[in-house]
């Protein structure tokens, strides 16, 4: 996954992150394609205190729920 462009935070909270993807319809994807993940990625997801726009972890989500990097970048916004 590329850095976030201009205008795109390069990282949001936890909570930002569950709020945009409930918001979108999407969080319970995410969080079974999170589970079926590694425990790395698993790891992440549960305790980390900054979900980053480049992590890979992200980017293997996203890929799995067929998002596009302008909807990643929609959804940071």
């Amino acid at each position: 996954m590329t850095p976030a462009p201009p205008g795109v935070p390069a990282a949001v909270s936890p909570r930002q992150a569950r709020l945009a993807l409930l918001r979108a319809g999407l969080l319970d994807q995410v969080e079974t394609a999170v589970k079926a993940g590694t425990k790395a990625a698993q790891i992440e997801w549960e305790f980390g205190l900054e979900v980053r726009r480049d992590h890979e972890w992200l980017a293997a989500v996203a890929g799995q729920l067929g998002l596009s990097d302008a909807q990643v970048d929609d959804l940071f916004r």
